[in-house]
C-alpha cells in the first residue's frame, strides 16, 4: 500500500454503497465454484472500476498483471496499492465480519487478479495461509508482499 488518503464524500454513489452490502460478486467473472471455494477473475482496463462489493469469507488474490489500484471503503477512506506480478495477498475475515470496498484501476495498463474466496471456514483459511506463505517465499517480490 502506498498511502491512505483523506476520506472523500461518497454521496454521488450512495445507492451503490447500499447495494454493496449484498453484492457478493467480488470479481469481474466467476471462473469456478464448489462448496469449498469460489475463484474469480478481476480484469480492469485503465480507469475501469469494480463496484462496491462485500467479502464475507477469508480470501486471497494473486496479481496476474501488475499496476496501480485505488480501493475505497464505505467510511470514505481511500487506499492506493502498487501491485506486482505474482504478488499474493491474504485477507483473513473473522466469522460474522464483512469487508465492503470497490476497486479502480488507476494505471495506464490492464490490471488483473485471480481471487479465491474460501468457503470452508477456518480450516480452509489456515491451509490457504500456508499456500500464501509458500508462494511468498518463492516470489521475487517477497519483501514487498504484505497483508492488507
Amino acid at each position: 500500500m502506498s498511502r491512505i488518503e483523506a476520506p472523500r464524500d461518497l454521496e454521488d454513489i450512495a445507492d451503490e454503497l447500499i447495494r454493496g452490502a449484498t453484492n457478493f460478486e467480488v470479481g469481474s467473472r466467476l471462473l469456478f465454484e464448489n462448496e469449498r471455494a469460489r475463484v474469480w477473475d478481476i480484469t480492469l482496463a485503465p480507469g475501469e472500476r469494480l463496484p462496491f462489493h462485500c467479502h464475507r469469507t477469508s480470501y486471497f488474490y494473486r496479481c496476474e498483471s501488475p499496476g496501480l489500484s485505488r480501493v475505497r471503503s464505505p467510511d470514505g477512506s481511500v487506499a492506493t496499492y502498487d501491485s506486482h506480478l505474482d504478488e499474493v495477498t491474504f485477507h483473513e475475515i473473522a466469522p460474522g465480519e464483512i469487508v465492503i470496498h470497490d476497486l479502480t484501476n488507476v494505471a495506464d495498463t490492464v490490471l488483473r487478479f485471480t481471487t479465491v474466496e474460501l468457503l470452508d471456514g477456518r480450516r480452509a483459511s489456515r491451509r490457504a495461509l500456508d499456500i500464501v506463505r509458500a508462494a511468498r517465499a518463492r516470489s521475487p517480490f517477497a519483501q514487498s508482499n504484505r497483508r492488507r
